[in-house]
């Protein structure tokens, strides 16, 4: 595995992989041989008030429960999807745009693996969406350079709360959410 700071990103312009430093904003194309992968942070308590009226192992926020996934549990996006829904839940979908960064500013103390964690949105039919019964695609806020086609499922970068295009197979964290 590569040092925790460090991502392995497909760069469609170079036909190739970079690799990007998420602390130093570091960009290169041969993978880091320094840091140490390690296993990771231990998880973070959730406090009673974090908790609400949620069950263990979620945090209420906005009138809605969300599951952040285990440091090291990440999945594909349709094995997220799954995971979600054994979890009594579905895989996050923003009824509001702040969401995002409730998530960010969350994800900064209890840290995730991978720089992104999915999100229910997809691509069908050439146009971005949530899936049936959740609020219309719009006004969504893409990271710079985004949507760039380089997949069909929709993830948010952990460290800015914006939307990401990525493909469906590749392994990150997952949020879910449901109503308490």
């Amino acid at each position: 595995g590569l040092p925790y700071d460090w991502e392995k990103k497909f760069d469609g312009k170079m036909n190739g992989f970079i690799y990007i430093n998420h602390v130093t904003g570091e960009t290169r194309t041969s993978p880091p041989t320094h840091g140490s992968s390690g296993t990771g942070p231990a998880p973070v308590q959730i406090s009673a008030r974090e908790q609400g009226s949620c069950k263990p192992g979620w945090r209420y926020a906005f009138n809605f429960c969300y599951y952040i996934s285990a440091f090291a549990d990440i999945q594909s996006h349709s094995g997220a999807q799954a995971a979600c829904k054994t979890q009594g839940g579905e895989l996050f979908w923003p009824q509001f745009v702040f969401e995002s960064f409730f998530l960010k500013k969350t994800l900064n103390k209890v840290k995730i693996s991978t720089h992104f964690f999915w999100t229910n949105g997809e691509k069908h039919s050439g146009k971005w969406d949530w899936g049936t019964g959740h609020p219309a695609f719009s006004n969504p806020k893409w990271s710079a350079g985004q949507p760039d086609g380089s997949g069909t499922c929709l993830a948010v970068y952990a460290h800015t709360g914006f939307l990401d295009d990525q493909p469906c197979e590749t392994q990150y964290n997952y949020v879910c959410k449901t109503k308490p």
